[in-house]
């Protein structure tokens, strides 16, 4: 049986946050898509995406962080086991990514996903943000509850699970235009910046990268 609840339909209105107009963000992604660039429902599952629309249209997505260190971990060391006596992370899967620095040119409003907002549907942190991967079906399940029950949000905000007290959030691409998301800087896959950082975060937490 999954540990992860169905969402009701009588689902209460989430708590909020809204981000100012001119916000920060970090990216790191694949660097197959732009700086800005939503996800078009492709690749593997993740925790909140992808998902499609009460019309069983796809809900492209953006996930960011607020910062560079929160989104290193929120993709590159999302799933090296905690417990694991040696961590490790392939160099490979990293050439793959980009970073990217973005600014919002209008306020975003975010449903809040952490454990106080949680506790309002009788859920824990543990239980849909901290889902491990085999749950992800599950958890995408709000996500589409979320989207289709409330129509004013723009995406979803939570605290990062590897890089707390960082938050990390998820867009909803058709609620969120493309001017109202501007690219500040992309450093390309392979850069010397971003393979610093990415070693840089992973000395803190005994990650290393190998051939």
């Amino acid at each position: 049986m999954s540990a992860v609840p169905s969402p009701p339909a009588d689902l209460r209105a989430p708590n909020t946050s809204t981000l100012p107009a001119g916000s920060r963000l970090h990216r790191i992604h694949d660097s197959r898509f732009g700086g800005a660039a939503f996800n078009p429902c492709l690749g593997r599952p993740t925790r909140f995406a992808p998902i499609v629309d009460a019309q069983g249209r796809c809900v492209p997505s953006l996930y960011a962080a607020t910062s560079r260190e929160a989104a290193i971990f929120e993709t590159v060391f999302h799933d090296v086991p905690i417990a694991a006596p040696f961590k490790t992370v392939r160099l490979a899967d990293v050439l793959t990514r980009s970073h990217s620095l973005l600014a919002t040119r209008r306020p975003l409003v975010l449903a809040e996903l952490r454990a106080p907002d949680l506790v309002k549907w009788g859920m824990s942190h543990r239980e849909l943000v901290s889902a491990p991967a085999s749950e992800y079906e599950r958890t995408a399940l709000w996500a589409k509850a979320l989207h289709d029950h409330f129509p004013r949000l723009d995406g979803l905000a939570w605290t990062s699970n590897r890089c707390d007290p960082d938050s990390a959030m998820l867009l909803f691409g058709d609620r969120v235009e493309t001017q109202a998301l501007e690219c500040l800087a992309t450093t390309e896959a392979g850069d010397e910046v971003v393979l610093a950082a990415v070693r840089e975060a992973g000395l803190r937490a005994g990650i290393v990268l190998t051939v």
